[in-house]
């Protein structure tokens, strides 16, 4: 993975007029699991997922009011690039039992739907792993 525009340090409020907007964004905090938009104020959480279709996926992990964000695009149908890998994401594993918004299909929220990780392996000044997350294809 390579930086491309939008990633780095910045406001949360740059990330979300830049890299999270219009996307759909996954993250835990106090009120249970949310699947909505990214909200206008930080959350109280650490990491947010964010996608756009299965094309562009963003992750952000906050630390005050600052977001770390990295993006990746998957240009080819949804399928990452070279050096990153999916790994499903179980929804069965009884730890999330509220939630907020609508799920990837439309009906309710994220609690009990598919996802899947995409994990690439390194980044051009040699960080990594990177993991994102979004939802995964249908059957």
């Amino acid at each position: 993975m390579s930086a491309a525009a939008g990633t780095g340090r910045m406001s949360w409020a740059d990330a979300v007029a830049g890299p999270l907007a219009g996307a759909t964004c996954l993250w835990q905090d106090l009120d249970g699991l949310h699947v909505e938009t990214a909200p206008q104020a930080a959350p109280p959480t650490s990491i947010l997922w964010g996608w756009l279709d299965r094309t562009r996926l963003v992750r952000a992990r906050l630390d005050g009011g600052t977001a770390f964000v990295a993006v990746l695009d998957c240009t080819d149908g949804g399928k990452p690039p070279g050096a990153a890998r999916t790994l499903p994401w179980s929804p069965g594993d009884g730890r999330v039992e509220a939630s907020r918004g609508r799920g990837p299909d439309g009906h309710g929220g994220g609690v009990g739907a598919v996802y899947e990780q995409v994990v690439v392996d390194g980044t051009s000044d040699g960080t990594g792993p990177v993991t994102f997350i979004r939802p995964a294809p249908g059957p």
